[in-house]
């Protein structure tokens, strides 16, 4: 994988023996990284918008299949994002605000922007790498540069960060190991020290003004994305690249973990479940509340029927039938669940589970692999179903709100 190397090995810099630590109100869960940081974040300086409405009026919903040169293997994701800061910056502007993004390639000044920004009073929203972040328990290659948090506090001198992500509780982890998640190259999603400020206004404008136009953004992303890896063509472009994974994956351990990364894409790594779409359904029912409109409350009970099938589709990734597969899914799930019930009391849990992945991926290599053309047959049937029911759903919702 393109990314660091030995010449590139980390070197952590700019610590000092300052200790800041802000009065921060965490509150918990959230369902995806980006959006809940922001919903924490907003919530600190008493804006209450929910992480839903915060998804829809920034039309976040979204398809994207990726495969590029150094990439192990393909990913699946339901955010319609782009660059960073991506939707959460188009979020931020939506409500009125406005943002600074800062990226470096120095450690020395990248902790200065959050030493900064911590000095101002306001969390620092971060981008990290989960391999290098210890409560994600993600594999040591497992790398996404883009995982989104807030830090709101560290002590230089005890070596401490102290951060809220979207689990039940604040945590601490090493400033030095902050530093290093921060400041990972690896592709395609590198964090190199991303992070942004930004302001708010005093009064946001009404919700119900700016929900019309999002809704018909998102639609028109959905419908006319720029390239046919993205929106609801890329859903069939997944479909039709299933069948040539053993080709382009050929080592049949990274087979398999490539139909778990899908899974975990999917339904349990930071997408609320569904790949966004539960996210949007809830969104459009406290949409049609807000605006008194019946048709917004149709649109939500149509994606509620979408985000079913998108759990069949997950869950299709490791079936049933094949018990190593079915293992780690069920690993995956409760781990997911533990972490957004219980923070990092479920660290030790999550991690002994993790443990168990390795040897069933050996496992599931060997079993699965060879019927791999019969356990995505039903995949692409649901593909193909699901691509039908978003783009119906869609055009309604957009034709409801041309109409405004």
């Amino acid at each position: 994988m393109s990314g660091e190397s030995k010449k590139d090995e980390f070197v952590p810099a700019g610590i000092g023996e300052e200790r800041i630590i802000l009065d921060f109100r965490h509150i918990p869960g959230g369902k995806n990284c980006q959006t809940s940081a922001l919903w924490k974040i907003l919530h600190h300086y008493d804006l209450d918008i929910t992480e839903e409405m915060l998804v829809g009026v920034g039309s976040g919903l979204g398809f994207v299949y990726w495969h590029q040169k150094g990439m192990p293997a393909p990913i699946v994701g339901g955010m319609n994002s782009g660059p960073w800061p991506g939707l959460i910056g188009r979020i931020i502007r939506v409500l009125g605000g406005d943002y600074e993004a800062l990226k470096s390639s120095s450690v020395r000044n990248a902790h200065g922007h959050l030493k900064q920004t911590l000095h101002q009073g306001q969390p620092a929203l971060v981008c990290a790498d989960i391999a290098y972040l210890p409560h994600m328990a993600a594999g040591e290659d497992d790398h996404f540069g883009q995982h989104t948090f807030l830090v709101y506090g560290i002590d230089e001198a005890e070596d401490l960060a102290y951060l809220s992500d979207r689990f039940a509780d604040t945590l601490t982890i090493p400033l030095i190991q902050l530093q290093k998640a921060r400041a990972s190259k690896f592709h395609p999603f590198p964090a190199r020290n991303q992070m942004i400020r930004f302001q708010m206004p005093e009064h946001p404008p009404d919700l119900s003004s700016v929900i019309p136009k999002a809704i018909r953004d998102n639609a028109d992303f959905m419908f006319n994305a720029p390239i046919r890896n993205l929106g609801l063509r890329g859903i069939l472009k997944w479909r039709d690249m299933l069948p040539k994974y053993p080709k382009i994956i050929p080592n049949p351990k990274q087979l398999i973990s490539a139909m778990a990364m899908h899974y975990i894409f999917i339904e349990t790594g930071g997408s609320g479940g569904a790949i966004f779409r539960r996210i949007y359904s809830t969104f459009l029912r406290e949409a049609s509340e807000l605006m008194e409109d019946e048709k917004l409350a149709q649109a939500s009970a149509e994606f509620a029927g979408i985000s079913d099938l998108w759990t069949k589709i997950a869950e299709a990734c490791l079936p049933d039938d094949f018990p190593s597969l079915a293992e780690i899914r069920k690993i995956h799930w409760q781990n997911n669940v533990d972490f957004e019930e219980k923070g990092s009391k479920a660290t030790a849990s999550v991690s002994r589970r993790a443990e168990r992945i390795p040897p069933l991926l050996d496992q599931a290599a060997k079993e699965a692999v060879p019927a791999f053309q019969k356990i995505i047959e039903p995949i692409r049937e649901m593909l193909v179903q699901v691509h039908a029911m978003e783009s119906a759903a869609l055009m309604k919702l957009k034709a409801v709100q041309d109409s405004k």
